[in-house]
């Protein structure tokens, strides 16, 4: 299935150029009246965030380089250097200095015929095309390491082709080709899942699986089956608290999208539950910049029951919060909180 969708990707995008798509590097998704879910295609805040990236693929026989311990100016060491400065510039969000400095890193490993170079450059271009957004760019260049990855001998189930695929399809979710995206979702789930039974305690595996249960869960919800994506959610936050603890603001972030799940199922009780978890882990983070939207959210969820007092608490701290962090996503949450509460007095 997956050698099949790296050629079909490969031959349907080289007869278009690369279009860069100026889109939301994170969505999520305003339901009227109903708290934001974070990281579905309609909220403009960013993707990594809501979950930690999936690793970047590294070669083995590439990744020895970053081992060596003289300082000789090789042109091997050269291009670790310059793989190295591009990948601190995507932690520093530059991200036009990244993608320059990768050019120049691919045009050192093509001449030094680094195969396994090559390949990893464009898998760290692919994830710097999805960070950005640019997703038919991101798309083409994952599908370039699909078929170098076959041409090594990698299989469709391993490892490092899973966290292609389900970047694929997280992609095809972000596009809004919906059908498309849960095929590959469900695909790449039961792949995982047999080989968790292999390999019940690799922490790669699991966390992979964690990360495609979240992404799915993301694209239930915009389904509409919401007791589904409840338990996905669930499962997600399971997989990645026992990796990285609860103190993470992507374990928070699926706190919220499980709140927002049990929003939709109108089950308040367990949706505020869920919130007040986030906001309780929120405080103990120096810097966590969605704070002021699960406040929000709350609001909101105290809307729909009537609660507007406690609706109007939450609602105006989340405006302060907001407007004294610049952080445009919780104003505008808060704004549209407080509209509705406007509304519902009226």
């Amino acid at each position: 299935m997956i050698r099949k969708l790296a050629n079909n990707l490969v031959s349907t995008l080289s007869r278009r150029s690369l279009v860069s798509i100026n889109h939301p590097r994170v969505s999520s998704t305003r339901i009227i009246t109903k708290p934001v879910l974070s990281g579905s295609r309609h909220q403009n805040n960013q993707e990594s965030r809501h979950f930690k990236p999936v690793p970047i693929l590294v070669a083995s026989s590439f990744l020895s380089w970053f081992s060596k311990k003289d300082d000789d100016d090789t042109p091997e060491n050269q291009l670790v250097t310059t793989i190295k400065m591009s990948i601190l510039s995507i932690q520093r969000e530059e991200y036009k200095k990244a993608e320059q400095l990768l050019h120049v890193a691919l045009k050192m490993a093509q001449d030094l015929q680094s195969k396994d170079g090559i390949t990893y450059i464009y898998d760290i271009m692919a994830n710097l095309a999805m960070e950005v957004g640019e997703f038919s760019k991101a798309e083409k260049l994952f599908a370039n390491v699909m078929q170098r990855l076959f041409a090594d001998g990698f299989l469709e189930d391993h490892i490092k082709m899973l966290h292609i695929s389900s970047k694929i399809s997280h992609i095809a979710q972000l596009q809004g080709h919906l059908d498309k995206a849960l095929i590959g979702f469900e695909w790449t789930l039961k792949k995982l899942e047999e080989n968790l039974k292999n390999a019940p305690g690799d922490k790669e595996i699991r966390e992979l699986w964690g990360i495609t249960k979240n992404w799915y869960a993301q694209l239930l919800m915009e389904l509409k089956r919401f007791t589904e994506a409840k338990s996905c959610f669930l499962q997600a936050y399971e997989a990645y608290t026992e990796i990285h603890g609860k103190l993470t603001e992507e374990g928070l972030t699926i706190l919220n999208n499980l709140s927002v799940a049990c929003s939709n199922l109108e089950d308040y009780v367990t949706a505020e539950y869920y919130l007040k978890q986030a906001i309780a882990l929120a405080a103990q983070l120096p810097e966590q910049t969605e704070a002021g939207i699960y406040r929000a959210n709350l609001g909101l969820l105290y809307l729909q029951q009537g609660l507007l007092e406690q609706a109007r608490e939450f609602c105006s701290f989340a405006w302060k919060h907001g407007t004294k962090h610049q952080h445009e996503e919780t104003v505008i949450q808060a704004n549209y909180c407080l509209e509705q509460i406007k509304a519902v007095q009226k």
